[in-house]
């Protein structure tokens, strides 16, 4: 039968549990876990950790110094995700309730209370195994990623260190969808210098076509530089300073046919 007795604690230093097991050990003002011989360290055991104070495991600080493996996204712009029933790391593609773009969110599998949030951490890296789109970033599949605080930006590690004033491109196809999304954001400070409309299939009547970023739906090129319901290249040269954003097509006019493609040109001259 167990027996239970209330202690407050003991004036010795040392604390053996069991028979030849180990020693809770007092060390001036740490706690040491020991052999039963009191010759060197044990080991301790503890859950994943899931507050600021809480010990971390060995499995998560390894995990702290890799790259996080990221499979999903999070919408913070109503409240914190709950935690699921499969643990993981989940990256904030939409701000809000306490957390911001750069931040990362710890799903501790319990399937109940919120999940924690990790702030930006400048070198933070993330491992993304799957397409994260529909948020106010968006990240490739199967790729690197680096969180770069000066620039308050997710950066794809191939595109890190590019050459100071080389013009890039994203290109992507679009359909007669009302929003859609490049799948590569611009980094912030670089300048677009061309905005092609490709259209190969007419959109039908009333169509429209803007092309912009999540703050302005129009900035690379308006409805007016462009006529969607006939095919043609529709070029804006341009010098325009992007924000860190994806490049975001907005289709009016709900059409019920059109595709194409947008082109957008760009660089980094100041580096």
């Amino acid at each position: 039968m167990s027996i239970f007795n209330k202690i407050r604690g003991t004036i010795e230093t040392i604390f053996s549990l069991g028979i030849d097991g180990p020693n809770l050990k007092a060390n001036g003002a740490v706690v040491e876990i020991k052999n039963a011989a009191d010759s060197d360290f044990a080991v301790l055991r503890a859950a994943t950790p899931v507050g600021d104070n809480d010990v971390v495991t060995k499995l998560y600080a390894d995990q702290l110094e890799r790259p996080m493996i990221v499979s999903r996204q999070a919408d913070c712009s109503v409240s914190l995700p709950t935690n699921t029933g499969s643990p993981g790391w989940v990256v904030v593609t939409t701000a809000g309730s306490g957390a911001s773009i750069g931040d990362v969110l710890w799903d501790d599998g319990s399937g109940s209370g919120s999940m924690t949030i990790y702030a930006a951490e400048e070198g933070r890296t993330l491992a993304i195994t799957d397409s994260l789109t529909g948020g106010t970033v968006s990240f490739e599949a199967d790729s690197l990623y680096i969180w770069d605080e000066d620039g308050t930006q997710w950066l794809k590690v191939a595109d890190v260190g590019s050459t100071t004033g080389a013009m890039r491109v994203v290109q992507f196809d679009i359909d007669n969808t009302a929003s859609q999304d490049s799948t590569f954001s611009i980094p912030v400070g670089n300048v677009v210098h061309r905005c092609e409309v490709i259209v190969d299939t007419p959109y039908s009547a009333g169509g429209t076509i803007e092309v912009g970023d999540t703050a302005t739906a129009n900035k690379y090129q308006s409805t007016t530089d462009n006529k969607a319901t006939k095919a043609g290249t529709y070029v804006v040269d341009q010098n325009t300073t992007a924000i860190a954003s994806v490049v975001r097509v907005a289709v009016g006019g709900t059409p019920a046919a059109g595709a194409g493609k947008v082109v957008v040109v760009f660089s980094n001259p100041n580096g």
